[in-house]
């Protein structure tokens, strides 16, 4: 369902073009058509309505729809002038949203500005990636939203020039509205059930009508506040449960199978405690009663001492080699890694199938207890090809010489911007992953120099053929990955 509105000039239904003007009705078609027009797409309705009216006070006509799928459906028949955009919705999201709206040459153009909760660097980048031009919190303060619509082109302070023009066409207006009889006014904007009849006639009818208004939005209001403590709720008692079974785990060693090394502290004190034992008594019974012989003596508290000794040795020995193996683990896991993340060169370095190997080490750092951040080193090579950006490019045959290709670069990353080497799947998955709570693990995306490449590249001349250059390009095309404890 799409909901729109004019200001000041009643409601106008969904598909209303704006550029289109009857007969007979003059100047006052014309300043409709002027008038600039935003789309607000969000699945909460308080939201859109608290939007509306902000939008709605710098004389623009607003229309709301409360899906992606219905905005992309609205632009099929309408052309707004900026869209606001919601992240987190039902079905299809802000962001696959925006690429449905950039990929499409009729609708590219349209500026889009994410309206959201969520902010940071990281989410400004991977928005603006995917093409919007910016990003607006929820509770927007008005100054914000002035300076964001007047760095877009949608409006400028023209009130002393507003205010002439009316007083000198007030008198060609009159007549243009003498030959047209006037609709009845209507509010400045309509949501499903306020009614559609005029405007109150007296004070009590008008109190009725703005009380109505107010429930309508407390009860919006209140779905969300439940909504967002629940999953808050449900957050941290998942959080709690994984601590008491790690906390009851740790109190009952006897229940669990562990690995070997897994609490070699625990069994060295025991065999320590053991000999300091052994050694008690044999000073106690040295004390009382002498012992029968000299050899005795020395034979007795010896064996005990050696054998003690030994298995502290033991228990420390392997101790050290479990410390060295889950070290080594880790280091393979990342060389093996570095192995498998070089990428073509059409595309970007987060996607595909990298994503999914990043998603597997992940899971397996988490099953083996590291906490710490895991650092996405992305290297862009620089690739000899053939062709351009409207036809597309190509590798060249091995045998032509460097000087021979069209193109020496990156086409799909031409900067060298962590942002830049995101896809809309890697973006996703960092935000929705449970395991990245930002307590034990976290992800981190440093986009690498290429005037610093992983291998040199062989010289720039005419005897250098591509495939040489290419060789070393598709090498430096890589992402490479490093793990930093905590």
């Amino acid at each position: 369902m799409v909901e729109t509105g004019f200001r000041g000039q009643g409601t106008a239904p969904a598909g209303h073009n704006p550029g289109s003007c009857p007969a007979g009705i003059g100047l006052r078609c014309m300043t409709m058509s002027a008038q600039k027009r935003a789309l607000v797409v969000d699945d909460s309705r308080s939201a859109r309505l608290v939007l509306r009216r902000m939008l709605e006070k710098y004389d623009l006509t607003v229309d709301t729809v409360e899906s992606a799928s219905l905005a992309l459906d609205y632009l099929t028949r309408n052309r707004p002038d900026v869209i606001f955009m919601d992240h987190m919705m039902p079905g299809m999201d802000g962001f696959e949203a925006i690429k449905a709206i950039k990929d499409n040459p009729a609708t590219a153009t349209i500026p889009v500005m994410m309206y959201t909760s969520k902010g940071g660097d990281l989410y400004l980048g991977q928005a603006r990636a995917l093409g919007a031009v910016g990003v607006l919190p929820k509770t927007v303060a008005p100054a914000e939203l002035f300076s964001s619509l007047k760095k877009i082109g949608l409006i400028r302070d023209r009130r002393k020039e507003k205010r002439q023009h009316d007083e000198e066409g007030a008198s060609e207006r009159a007549e243009d509205l003498q030959a047209v009889p006037l609709p009845a006014r209507t509010p400045r904007f309509t949501e499903p059930g306020m009614p559609s009849s005029a405007a109150p006639k007296d004070a009590q009818e008008l109190d009725a009508h703005i009380r109505r208004l107010l429930e309508e939005q407390s009860v919006e209001f209140r779905k969300d506040v439940l909504l967002s403590m629940e999953t808050v709720a449900r957050q941290i008692g998942q959080r709690l449960n994984r601590e008491l079974e790690e906390k009851l785990d740790a109190l009952q060693p006897g229940t669990t199978q562990r690995a070997p090394g897994a609490s070699p502290m625990f069994v060295v004190l025991a065999l320590l405690l053991l000999a300091s034992l052994f050694l008690n008594i044999y000073l106690l019974a040295d004390r009382n009663t002498p012992p029968p012989t000299a050899a005795a003596d020395d034979r007795v508290p010896a064996a005990d001492l050696q054998l003690a000794s030994e298995a502290v040795r033991n228990l420390e020995a392997r101790n050290a080699e479990h410390a060295a193996s889950l070290k080594q683990s880790w280091l393979t896991t990342g060389w093996a890694l570095n192995q498998e993340l070089s990428y073509p060169f059409n595309e970007i370095a987060l996607d595909e199938q990298r994503v999914d190997l990043i998603a597997q080490l992940l899971e397996r750092l988490s099953a083996t207890g590291y906490r710490g951040r895991i650092v996405l080193e992305t290297h862009a090579g620089e690739f000899c090809l053939l062709g351009d950006q409207e036809s597309g490019f190509r590798l060249p045959p091995p045998e032509m010489t460097l000087d021979q290709c069209t193109f020496t670069g990156n086409p799909v990353q031409p900067t060298d911007s962590a942002a830049a080497h995101q896809s809309l799947r890697f973006a996703n998955f960092v935000n929705s992953s449970p395991l990245l709570d930002g307590e034990g693990l976290s992800i981190e995306v440093v986009a690498a120099s290429r005037e610093d490449p992983l291998s040199a590249y062989p010289e720039k001349s005419d005897k250098t053929t591509a495939q040489e250059w290419n060789r070393v390009a598709a090498d430096n095309n890589r992402v490479v990955v490093r793990l930093e404890p905590e």
